[in-house]
């Protein structure tokens, strides 16, 4: 059988024991005594037991140092940390974290490594197990006293949340995990111990830019149409992101268009792919490690990163979608600006012309009149000319 590369394990204490025995165990000392809480729960603590758990973890034969999601904790944090530990209502999980001889020394034999492991990987971890990451506070040591490296981890809540009412007064829940969550988080582990990450990382970055780029080029009728479209139906929704109960109805509508985006540029296909057969690798994986430990496999990470990938990329839409809608508001605008200042326009030069018509009628009238005058008095010149010669006779 082969040996699992990854073990986890367990332990919790409630705030609310009633034996003391249970309570003594609970109790978290920072001076220097024999029955400190964490010698009951670690093993290979016995020739440390003159140390509490905080010591045994910062041990030099033992750990690097103690650390947590920002780093190496300094000493006057670790005197805080005690303090917190005493006066926590919290449930207090101690937790054991083994490598197989060989991955452990390959992948996570410094500090450097376990640190980047456990503040990548905890927040995902504790979210499964229904717990807020921001409300947790938790520590960590890699040991390497061991032919097998491990990592001693402890955790308690800031707030103590995990509670459930009772008829009579509310308690704490018992500090059980979920057997998904910690099967899914030793998968995790293993597999982001190794180069996978980084590879993840670089694959969706280049997938996204590629996407970014054809949505800033807007090449093409179809796509700018599709953006168009989709822009004109969620305009107006506040919550305009891929994960929100508002946008559920146009999903489809948004994976249709990443999709275009995706078979459109060699680039975003090339990474898509790359970062789809990644996805059925770790899957392959992840299906031997859940055969080596005898446990049904939860999810399937091409599934995952899937609906990961098309969530990014389909917030990337979206607010191009919406981006284009508010470019061709403007452009309706600006054209019915100018309708309108064209029609006032034209207003304006037909009553110019219309005076002018008018203007040229009153002027042929007055021309017609001055003309008829101008015969008259000529005939008149005439008749007279006429008499004065003789021609004819004046009439009476």
């Amino acid at each position: 059988m082969a040996t699992p590369k990854v073990n986890f394990f367990v332990k919790y204490y409630s705030p609310n024991y009633k034996s003391k025995a249970m309570q003594q165990k609970r109790k978290y000392y920072s001076s220097n005594k024999a029955k400190d809480y964490m010698n009951y729960i670690i093993s290979g603590i016995n020739e440390f037991k003159s140390l509490d758990y905080v010591a045994y973890m910062q041990s030099r034969e033992k750990s690097r140092g103690i650390f947590n999601q920002d780093g190496l904790i300094s000493d006057d944090y670790k005197k805080e940390l005690r303090n917190k530990l005493r006066k926590t209502k919290s449930i207090i999980w101690d937790c054991v974290i083994s490598f197989e001889e060989v991955f452990g020394k390959t992948w996570v034999n410094c500090y450097e490594q376990a640190y980047e492991l456990m503040k990548t990987e905890l927040p995902k971890f504790f979210k499964r197990c229904g717990l807020n990451p921001e409300n947790i506070e938790w520590f960590a040591g890699l040991h390497e006293n061991t032919d097998n490296r491990h990592i001693h981890l402890c955790f308690f809540e800031k707030k103590a949340l995990r509670i459930r009412p009772n008829k009579k007064c509310k308690q704490f829940s018992i500090g059980k995990l979920s057997n998904v969550a910690m099967q899914e988080f030793r998968a995790n582990l293993e597999l982001s111990a190794t180069d996978f990450k980084a590879i993840e990382i670089k694959n969706r970055q280049t997938l996204k830019q590629a996407i970014v780029d054809e949505l800033r080029a807007k090449s093409g009728f179809v796509i700018n149409n599709k953006l168009l479209s989709l822009g004109s139906k969620i305009y107006d929704i506040e919550k305009c992101y891929y994960s929100s109960n508002d946008i559920a109805p146009f999903r489809a509508e948004i994976d249709d268009i990443t999709t275009y985006l995706i078979n459109k540029s060699s680039v975003a296909t090339s990474a898509y792919n790359e970062f789809i057969e990644q996805a059925k690798y770790k899957d392959e994986l992840f299906a031997n490690y859940c055969k080596r430990n005898h446990c049904k496999q939860p999810f399937t990470f091409e599934r995952k990163y899937m609906k990961d990938i098309y969530r990014r990329l389909g917030n990337e839409v979206l607010h191009y979608a919406v981006r284009i809608k508010a470019m061709d508001i403007r452009r309706l605008k600006l054209n019915a600006s100018y309708k309108s200042q064209k029609y006032a326009q034209k207003k304006s030069l037909f009553r110019q012309l219309n005076e002018c018509l008018k203007a040229s009628v009153e002027f042929d009238k007055e021309t017609m009149k001055a003309f008829d005058d101008y015969l008259k008095k000529l005939d008149e010149v005439r008749y007279k000319t006429l008499v004065e010669e003789g021609y004819i006779e004046a009439e009476m």
